[in-house]
């Protein structure tokens, strides 16, 4: 239930669910030493299944579940050049956990997720985040089923959101698109593997793609990447540690990196397109 994203040649987890309860702890991997540094604490409350992104040089934070709360809808802004939060203007609509997030451009997008306490409890609703005035808009809603933690990541100039559950249909694995210049969404070929909720994605290029995830019987290790020219599946190389879910995925330059995760772990590993393999950097 951690959340994270990517500055230039550097990756971030922060915040989640741990064996002593929730933390707002930051921590910053950079890929060319393969080594982790501890940041700035979390500018928020504790919290678990936030989403995180990231516009230019600047990372965000936002929306979670406290047990003091319990659906937050606060935003902060984190500058690694003064290693420093900011809270921002609080994302629209009602709090919410297990939200979806992505950036296009100079723009950040949150939608998604789920608040038992405001119907409609599986949400579907989508916002869009203008850091040059900070502030939030309404845009189309997300084209499928309201639901709760789907995965999403971005390729060029579109969004991508995937999978995901809601109590009426259970795991899903339909699979949108996102286009901001049109406000739009469109449906694309359902996810090859099986429906299911709390997977990891990202992007690296022009592919984009996730795996591990709960199916509702067993948490899950494989790993897919989908092609936009084709609009299609491809299986990959498992993920390469344990079967798991809830994990945190971000890409930096031509790899990607998976890691945390249920059972508590602080396992991470990068994978390389082409190579079919993972390789595991450092804990």
């Amino acid at each position: 239930g951690a959340a994270g994203f990517s500055i230039g040649n550097k990756g971030y987890i922060e915040t989640g669910n741990t064996l002593g309860g929730l933390v707002n702890d930051f921590w910053e991997y950079d890929a060319m030493t393969n080594a982790w540094a501890q940041k700035a604490d979390f500018g928020g409350k504790v919290r678990r299944n936030a989403v995180g992104f990231s516009i230019g040089n600047k990372g965000y934070i936002g929306t979670g579940y406290s047990f003091a709360g319990p659906y937050l809808k606060d935003f902060w802004e984190y500058d690694p050049a003064t290693n420093s939060w900011t809270q921002k203007a609080s994302v629209g609509g009602s709090g919410r956990f297990l939200a979806v997030g992505f950036s296009i451009g100079s723009k950040g997008y949150i939608g998604t997720g789920a608040n038992f306490f405001v119907s409609p409890y599986y949400k579907y609703d989508f916002w869009e985040y203008d850091p040059a005035t900070d502030t939030w808009t309404q845009k189309a809603n997300f084209g499928g089923a309201g639901r709760y933690a789907a995965t999403a990541f971005t390729i060029g100039n579109k969004g991508y959101v995937g999978t995901g559950y809601n109590a009426t249909d259970g795991n899903k694995k339909d699979f949108w698109e996102y286009d901001p210049a049109s406000d739009s969404w469109t449906q694309k070929a359902d996810f090859s593997g099986t429906a299911r909720r709390s997977a990891a994605g990202f992007s690296i290029g022009s592919a984009g793609y996730i795996g591990t995830g709960y199916d509702g019987i067993n948490f899950t290790n494989d790993f897919w990447a989908y092609n936009t020219a084709t609009d299609s599946w491809m299986q990959q190389a498992n993920y390469g540690g344990s079967a798991t879910w809830t994990a945190v995925g971000f890409s930096i330059g031509d790899q990607g990196y998976i890691g945390t995760g249920e059972s508590y772990t602080k396992s991470f590993w990068a994978y390389t397109p082409g190579t079919s393999s993972c390789t595991i950097p450092a804990n």
